[in-house]
Formats: C-alpha cells, sequence, structure tokens
C-alpha cells in the first residue's frame, strides 16, 4: 500500500522537516495561550515563523509553490501545533485552507497572483454570502457582501468568499433550478473587516467579518469549487473540496484534546480528595474516566488516518462512489466529537478550579467546543454524510462528499 502519498527520500526528508519545524514553535505555545487569547489574533512573530517555514503551504499545490507534504503529515503538523495553543492551530489550519482553494482558480491565474506576494495567506470562507452582478461586458462582477468568521483575517493578504449570482435583482439560476454560485478572490486592501470577534472560544484568531462594499471582480478571479475536484497530481487533490476541507482541520481536535490529557495529567497528580486525602489519580472513577476517553480518542485518531490512507491509496488506481468518500468524512467529524467528550469530561473532572480562565483545561473545553461548530460539523453535513453512506445520494450536493 502506498498510503496515498509520495514515497520517495526527498518528499519524506520535506515532512519530517516540516513536522520538526512545526514542534518546535509549538513547545513555545502553552506559556503564550493566555497572551494570544488576549491579543484576540495570531501574533505576529508566529505568522512569521510559519510562512518561514512554509507551514502555511502545507496543502497548497506542488506546482503553485506548496510543500508537497503527505495528507498524514498535514493532519499530524495541524495536531502539533494545536496541542500547543488551540487558537494557533487554529489559525494554520484555516491558512492552509485559503491557500488550498487557490488551486479551483486556472493554474496561470493563481500563479500570477502567488507571484505578486510568494508569502500569500488567504483568509475567508467558501459559504454563499454574497452577491455578484454580472457586469456589461461580461468580464467580471461586481461583488458586495459579509462572511462571518473570518478567522486568520488580521494578516491575510487576500480574502474569499462565497457568492450567489445575481441577475435582475433575483439570484440567477441553472437548468436545475439553483442559484449559480461561485467564490471569488480578492486583495484584503479592497476590503474592510469589522471587529466582531467578542466570543467564548478560540478567541485568538481573529475570526471577524469580511465586508466588501462594491468590489471589482475579474472574472478570472472566481471558481466553482463545490462540486468538482482541483486538477492538479497532489494526494491531497484527489480529494474532493469538502474532504480537502476536513482532512487540514481533522489535526485541530487531536491536538487539543491531547492537550488537555496533558494538563489533566499534571493537575490532577497534586491533588488529593478532600473526603479522605486520597490521591486523585487513585480514585478509580477518575482512573476509569481518563482511560475511557484517551482509549477512545487513540481509537478515533487511527481509523482517521487509516480511511484517509485507503481512500488516497484507492484513488490513486480509481474513482470512489459517494458512500467511500464519505467514510473519509464520518471519521473526521467523529474525531472531532470524541475530542469534545474528552474535553468536556476531563473539565468535569478537574472541578471548580478548572473555571479560572489561567487554567488550559478552560480553554482547551471552549477552544474544542467552538471548532465544532464550524458549519462543516452541522446537522445538514452530517445528514448528507448519512444519506451518502446509505446509498441515498445519487446526484452531486453542495459541498457534498
Amino acid at each position: 500500500m502506498t498510503r496515498g502519498t509520495a514515497t520517495t527520500p526527498a518528499a519524506v526528508v520535506t515532512d519530517r522537516t516540516l513536522l520538526e519545524s512545526a514542534r518546535r514553535i509549538s513547545v513555545g505555545l502553552p506559556h503564550r495561550s493566555l497572551d494570544i487569547e488576549r491579543s484576540g489574533t495570531l501574533p505576529a512573530d508566529l505568522v512569521e515563523d510559519f510562512t518561514r517555514h512554509d507551514l502555511f503551504r502545507l496543502a497548497m499545490p506542488k506546482a503553485l509553490g506548496g510543500t508537497g507534504a503527505a495528507p498524514r503529515t498535514i493532519v499530524e503538523i495541524v495536531e502539533e501545533v494545536s496541542r500547543g495553543d488551540g487558537a494557533t492551530g487554529w489559525s494554520l489550519l484555516i491558512g492552509n485552507i485559503g491557500n488550498a482553494f487557490l488551486a479551483w482558480l486556472e493554474p496561470e491565474v493563481a500563479q500570477r497572483i502567488l507571484a505578486e506576494n510568494p508569502r500569500m495567506i488567504v483568509a475567508g470562507g467558501q459559504a454563499p454570502l454574497g452577491q455578484a452582478e454580472p457586469k456589461p461586458d461580461g468580464g467580471g462582477y461586481t461583488l458586495t457582501g459579509r462572511w462571518p468568521f473570518g478567522s486568520g483575517s488580521l494578516h491575510a493578504h487576500w480574502f474569499m468568499g462565497g457568492f450567489i449570482v445575481m441577475e435582475n435583482g433575483r439570484p440567477k439560476t441553472n437548468e436545475w433550478g439553483a442559484p449559480v454560485m461561485g467564490v471569488a478572490y480578492f486583495p484584503a486592501e479592497q476590503a474592510r473587516i469589522d471587529d466582531t470577534w467578542h466570543v467564548a472560544g478560540l478567541q485568538g484568531t481573529g475570526s471577524h467579518d469580511i465586508v466588501a462594499e462594491g468590489i471589482d471582480l475579474p472574472l478570472a478571479h472566481t471558481s466553482v469549487p463545490y462540486f468538482t475536484r482541483a486538477t492538479y497530481d497532489d494526494p491531497l487533490y484527489r480529494l474532493t473540496a469538502y474532504n480537502l476541507l476536513l482532512t487540514v482541520m481533522a489535526g485541530f481536535p487531536l491536538g487539543v484534546a491531547r492537550r488537555a490529557l496533558d494538563e489533566a495529567r499534571v493537575q490532577f497528580a497534586g491533588r488529593r480528595l478532600t473526603s479522605d486525602g486520597t490521591a486523585y489519580l487513585a480514585d478509580p472513577a477518575v482512573q476509569v474516566t481518563m482511560l475511557k476517553h484517551e482509549t477512545a480518542l487513540d481509537a478515533a485518531r487511527r481509523h482517521l488516518l487509516g480511511t484517509l490512507d485507503e481512500l488516497l491509496d484507492t484513488l490513486a488506481r480509481e474513482q470512489v462512489d459517494y458512500a467511500g468518500r464519505a467514510r473519509l468524512a464520518a471519521a473526521i467529524i467523529h474525531v472531532y466529537d470524541v475530542g469534545r467528550e474528552l474535553v468536556q469530561a476531563l473539565f468535569r473532572l478537574a472541578g471548580t478550579a478548572a473555571v479560572h480562565d489561567t487554567n488550559p483545561l478552560q480553554r482547551c473545553l471552549r477552544d474544542l467546543v467552538a471548532g465544532s461548530q464550524h458549519v462543516a460539523f452541522s446537522f445538514d453535513s452530517r445528514k448528507r454524510i448519512a444519506n451518502a453512506r446509505l446509498g441515498l445520494q445519487t446526484a452531486p450536493a453542495f459541498f457534498g462528499v
């Protein structure tokens, strides 16, 4: 089995180097978590570190200047950084998703954009919350919209935002009666950022609203990633856009949950039951709870990585139907569920000590619950995946599996 990855010595060295860089950065993150949260955005020195070590280019096609990192390595890097600090891990994965979606532009267009700024970071989302009015000459659109949850917006150079094409004040429809949609890419200086990120979790991600007001949008700066794969040979691009997005996001719950386990062991080691003075870690209820959730996390991680490797290996030889592709999406959603249940259980075990904002356990809880609210893990997404697994999906679905 090839595990869906390049196996040349150069590729192995590259993956190892990238992971080692992520680990070096991650080591110092726990001591900075509170400051990162209070600042509300990824600090400039961390943006510089990620950029210098090519960690924002993990998921970008190699032909566009990406690292060529194996999909499994991308998961492991996001996991490692998220273990150091959840908000930093989230900012890293979002920057990688933004850069990855440049792959749905025409290659020469993406190359031209990247040539203007080799340190490119793209923020935004694909949800069709904007409106694009076609220009009379047919050469592009006038774009207006507001896209919330723009993680990394304060350090991004370009934004992306989904839109619906308008015609005579109404959504233009295709031959099936559905709205015509796309994703726009535009320089950050053409938009503005509304300071809206005042939240419980992932405070350090700067996920403000991105606002466009009548932007001149060339047709070449639009794409339609919702139903098709990008045309690159990298193993990651054998996946659909939805499964690619989920794969880049997969390491976050693994890392945050592992950080919670690390913290729980340290914090519980010095505690005793108030009832009889017994060591807290000697309490069978504590032992069994920690064993249960750590084992569940390990199993979910193995299942996710095994499913990813198997799907990529199969896609290297043949196409896979909806049901087969849905296994990966289901495995990644499962990792988020398992991680969330783990941090909730450890938070309960920690008692009142966990509620202080200086306690990393409560930050792990808030960050992982906030990340799990992403639309990729919504009930509608789960319903699409369930339909695919049951053989009920017979046509392409918006951002389907």
